[in-house]
């Protein structure tokens, strides 16, 4: 007999005992049809075996306690045990154990469902996915019923083995809804039961997608954005997103700091943008290094770039890109004898050591580290145009032929930016792609890979991170960093330079 809530009751026990107690001894039969007609009424039930004999387990509390029966061979006694120590039993190969629910679901009432394996409980999860995110996305409360069913199953999937499944092993792609401020705030208090979930999400994204930040960030942070502009963000909610960060795979780094450089300009916090800048600092880069020289170019190709880098001698240099790379230096050498200018040392010369002081000056430069991960094609571009309708000098006009003038400028533009690069020693170094790409070339060669085109650009913008850590990565520390704010400031000085006005 059974409740409508699918509660067990003392008699509902007895009636499985008594259909499978009609021959007496052990059988593993016995504990699989207890345990399928326990799962058919909603009941928790699993199967427990060590090496001596095997017993069926249920919960009739929700998975709190597991009360154990002996279905043949034992007697008409039961027991409430408390979890088995795994190390002495195992899960039987016709079974899966059933985990429990928390307490909260618990006190709900609500039994876990009966379990599934394969694509079934992987279609489970990601309807309740759908539903929970249609939910929210109407401002309305997440429903408690959809949140443990969510829990339950996402259980049962991290328990179960690999091999049940014939697709990839990654979880529903709709679990970026769990970071959501409106799950935060609801579930506050059970948040932790949460955190296990979105890491193993994360975590098998992962590992299953060759690119996962690419695709969190076009098809999932726009819409988790969404859902933040629903829903007033507070203090402990960025704490708890700074919280994440440190157990998150890489791809989630970038996307939680990203969220967390939008969403802080908010509060005038001093432990938040204390927290934010160790994780600026500690962001763990690890770019492929990729080639924009010469490598696969054609005769052609190699013949246009050697023209521009002698079109860009024809050009005046950035003054004040100039001065930041330059750097000083006071040489001072003692002599016997009067040296050009130089001063004489009574002191020196009273111990007989050289008394003349020559001093010369030299200067050296910088090295320069382009930081080109937010820089748009478009903003470039259209910067361009703007600039066209006023002319441009002939000697420029005169290059343009095989490729579309804006192109042919916006090439010019990365080859006069990387003649500002006098340190002879080492090329400078230029970032691209959320940070997931440099090349090393003093010849941008291939320079329409150095900004970002149209369809990877995001809404919510790239992240940006502290010239400090790229310098510190590259093992530059004089570098100087030119990011996005710098190359379009350069980028109107160079369009002042080349125009004929």
């Amino acid at each position: 007999t059974f409740s409508a809530t699918r509660n067990v009751t003392g008699k509902g026990e007895q009636l499985l005992l008594k259909m499978l107690r009609k021959k007496q001894g052990v059988c593993r039969h016995k504990a699989v049809i207890f345990q399928i007609l326990c799962h058919y009424w909603g009941i928790p039930a699993r199967q427990v075996e060590n090496v001596s004999h095997i017993f069926a387990e249920i919960s009739p509390d929700g998975g709190l306690t597991w009360r154990q029966y002996q279905l043949g061979g034992g007697g008409e006694a039961s027991s409430d045990v408390t979890e088995p120590d795994w190390g002495n039993y195992r899960q039987p190969d016709c079974s899966l154990l059933k985990p429990p629910v928390t307490r909260g679901g618990a006190r709900s009432g609500q039994f876990t469902s009966s379990l599934v394996v394969g694509p079934d409980l992987k279609e489970e999860i990601a309807a309740d996915l759908q539903k929970l995110e249609h939910q929210l996305s109407k401002s309305q409360s997440a429903s408690t019923e959809v949140m443990y069913q969510l829990q339950n199953n996402y259980s049962a999937f991290n328990r179960s083995p690999e091999e049940l499944f014939d697709f990839d092993y990654d979880l529903p792609l709709r679990w970026w809804t769990l970071l959501s401020p409106q799950v935060f705030h609801q579930f506050g208090e059970n948040i932790k039961d949460w955190e296990g979930i979105i890491e193993k999400s994360a975590s098998n994204m992962a590992d299953h997608r060759s690119n996962s930040l690419c695709y969190f960030i076009h098809f999932c942070l726009g819409s988790l954005c969404s859902l933040e502009q629903e829903k007033e963000i507070d203090l402990h909610y960025l704490n708890w997103l700074c919280d994440l960060y440190h157990c998150a795979p890489q791809f989630l780094k970038y996307t939680l700091l990203l969220m967390l450089q939008t969403l802080s300009g908010r509060f005038d916090s001093c432990q938040l943008k204390n927290r934010m800048k160790l994780m600026l600092m500690s962001y763990p880069l690890s770019p492929e290094k990729i080639e924009i020289g010469t490598e696969g170019q054609n005769i052609k190709d190699i013949e246009l770039s050697k023209h521009y880098v002698n079109l860009v001698k024809t050009i005046s240099m950035s003054r004040s890109l100039l001065d930041r790379l330059s750097q000083h230096r006071i040489h001072q050498q003692h002599h016997h004898q009067p040296v050009d200018n130089s001063i004489i040392i009574p002191e020196k010369l009273m111990s007989g050591e050289p008394a003349f002081l020559k001093v010369s000056k030299s200067t050296s430069y910088k090295p320069i580290i382009f930081d080109c991960t937010s820089l748009e094609e478009k903003e470039v571009k259209d910067r361009v145009f703007i600039k066209l309708e006023s002319g441009i000098k002939s000697e420029i006009m005169a290059t343009f032929g095989r490729k579309g003038l804006e192109e042919t400028i916006e090439q010019i533009f990365f080859y006069w930016l990387a003649a500002h690069h006098m340190d002879e020693t080492i090329p400078p170094i230029w970032l691209k792609s959320q940070y997931q790409y440099y090349a090393e070339t003093a010849q941008p060669f291939r320079s329409f890979f150095l900004t970002i085109h149209e369809l990877d650009v995001i809404p919510e913008g790239q992240l940006k991170l502290p010239p400090e850590r790229l310098k510190d990565y590259f093992n530059q520390p004089s570098a100087v960093v030119l990011q996005n704010d710098d190359l379009l400031l350069l980028l109107d000085e160079f369009l002042s330079l080349i125009a004929t006005s």
